[in-house]
């Protein structure tokens, strides 16, 4: 028989034990069934690519009868605000634009989904020039009822990966390029540092431009989530939905993310001097050495233009640009481009391009030192088009102050003696320091 010390000395470590066993099972969760994903799935079929709807279009507003069925991948989100009530999908012939009327659409259509669209009942519109699928509002086009949505786009399986972007050139960009995700490599902002878009406007055009000088509009919304970050310093790639505005194209990021391999310490080109011509130039000189004929702007084509036919004598004509300032300057670059017509026999050479170093900007420029540029490529003779210059490695220069000079000659006053030359988009370019 145990003593009372005893009993307690035995009853404390079951005691324990037991306690210890309620602790470790409370301690124990439940495990209870993972809920079933629901993965969205269509019993239908396309019957049409995204190309082929679109070329139905015929202008105006119209009614989609047929039993129509597209199938796409979405691009667009408007998680931050730059894309509103709109859905931009993709297929492998073509994009476009479907207006909706709702919000938060990226709860449901994720970039990377793949959707049907049943497009009897709806329209095909027009606006600022590109096509887009919606509803009529206004006897034009608009966006698709709330409550007619969910009868008309799918969403099939779960969301997979966004279309690889077509990788593309400013100058190569197409019409069948619009409402498709496309990257452009090696561009920069024309301004840096200010607000993407300020909210004193509803949105707001940024330039974007490529190594070459070639640009294209950035369109970001005041209520974008980040319409108060700045443009970035240097250059990098954008991924972004190509859309276009009276002919004009556009881009649409649907967040910052789509600037990527930014590299702001990279260095961008700057326009030391850029002259297109619009309106007669103060500051370039034209000088006649002989005849009555000479350098003159032409409004009409907005250019600088000479042609010596009819005149007094043989043409010896000048168009010299104003200063050009190369020190501080990295890899300065000349380019320009050329146009002709009719045929001068008596002589090979028409135009010629030069550089001085002590052309003082008035008089005779015969009275100062020149240096033919040979490295350039005109328009051919009678050619009647456009030729760009090539790039003028202006790098012998840096640190100096130039002038570039268009010679012009005729070899007489008749017919067949004197050729009509045009210049134009002037542009002296280099690296920033």
């Amino acid at each position: 028989m145990l003593k009372s010390n005893d009993m307690k000395s035995y009853l404390l470590p079951v005691t324990m034990a037991v306690f210890v066993s309620l602790v470790l099972t409370s301690c124990i969760k439940e495990k209870f069934d993972e809920p079933p994903v629901n993965i969205p799935h269509v019993d239908f079929q396309a019957n049409k690519t995204i190309a082929e709807l679109k070329a139905m279009y015929s202008g105006g507003l119209d009614s989609i009868q047929d039993t129509i069925i597209i199938k796409g991948i979405v691009i667009s989100s408007d998680e931050e605000g730059n894309i509103y009530k709109s859905l931009y999908i993709q297929d492998h012939t073509a994009g476009i634009l479907i207006a909706l009327d709702r919000t938060n659409l990226y709860t449901t259509f994720k970039p990377g989904q793949r959707v049907f669209v049943k497009c009897k009942g709806l329209y095909l519109g027009n606006y600022g020039g590109v096509t887009q699928l919606g509803y009529i509002y206004n006897n034009a086009i608009g966006r698709i009822p709330n409550a007619m949505i969910d009868n008309h786009i799918f969403r099939d399986s779960l969301p997979g990966p966004v279309p690889t972007p077509l990788s593309r050139e400013i100058t190569t960009i197409t019409g069948n390029d619009i409402c498709r995700l496309i990257r452009i490599d090696n561009v920069f902002f024309e301004e840096t540092g200010v607000e993407f878009a300020p909210q004193s406007a509803s949105a707001t055009d940024r330039k974007l431009i490529d190594m070459n000088g070639n640009s294209i509009i950035l369109r970001t919304s005041k209520y974008a989530s980040f319409a108060s970050s700045k443009t970035p310093k240097g250059r990098g790639s954008v991924i972004a939905i190509l859309s276009s505005y009276n002919g004009t194209y556009q881009l649409y990021i649907n967040s910052l993310k789509n600037l990527v391999n930014w590299d702001t310490t990279a260095q961008v080109p700057n326009n030391i001097i850029y002259e297109t011509f619009t309106t007669a130039p103060s500051n370039w000189v034209t000088y006649s050495v002989s005849s009555n004929k000479n350098w003159v702007h032409d409004a009409t084509y907005q250019c600088m233009s000479v042609n010596g036919y009819g005149g007094d004598a043989p043409s010896h004509d000048w168009l010299i640009s104003p200063a050009i300032n190369l020190t501080n300057t990295n890899s300065p670059v000349l380019t320009f481009r050329t146009w002709t017509r009719y045929t001068d026999n008596g002589t090979t050479k028409p135009l010629t391009v030069w550089i001085s170093e002590d052309y003082p900007g008035t008089g005779n420029p015969t009275q100062a030192n020149w240096t033919e540029i040979t490295n350039v490529t005109l328009s051919p003779t009678n050619s009647q088009s456009w030729t760009n210059s090539g790039d003028i490695d202006l790098s012998a220069y840096i640190g100096k102050t130039i002038r570039i000079g268009f010679k012009y000659v005729s070899s007489g006053t008749g017919s067949n003696a004197a050729s009509h030359w045009e210049v134009d988009e002037f542009k002296v370019k280099a690296l920033s320091k």
